[in-house]
């Protein structure tokens, strides 16, 4: 079943990096918290947050294929370890800036060094493993 699982993501991998890259680049536009909607640093009001919004869905649905193409193009070049470091260094950046939380708190930042040394020496996930 492991086996099975680990290839079904495997066999999905460009799906995985695209839906990982996207949501980075989504959190990064806009923030939408209860009772407001910020962009570029400013407080929007509803019908400019209502274009922004479309904008920005309409903007990352034209641009998801690309991105997808990319990473299918790429994924059979880059070793597992690195891999794996750079999904861990995207995802603490995703759910820090997600969540408003310090990127560089002490809890983060052996999530970004591991993913460092992942992406920097690729074999020591067989050391490890």
């Amino acid at each position: 079943m492991v086996a099975e699982a680990l290839e079904y993501v495997s066999n999905n991998l460009a799906s995985v990096m695209t839906g990982l890259t996207m949501a980075v680049v989504g959190i990064s536009v806009y923030e939408a918290r209860d009772g407001f909607f910020l962009f570029n640093g400013k407080f929007q009001g509803k019908y400019s947050a209502l274009v922004i919004f479309s904008g920005t869905l309409f903007g990352a649905s034209l641009i998801t294929p690309k991105v997808s193409d990319w990473w299918a193009q790429l994924l059979p070049y880059i070793p597992p370890g690195q891999l794996l470091g750079v999904g861990l260094v995207l995802g603490m950046l995703g759910v820090n800036k997600a969540a408003e939380w310090n990127f560089f708190d002490i809890k983060s930042l052996p999530v970004y060094g591991v993913g460092v040394v992942l992406i920097a020496n690729p074999e020591v996930l067989h050391t490890v493993a």
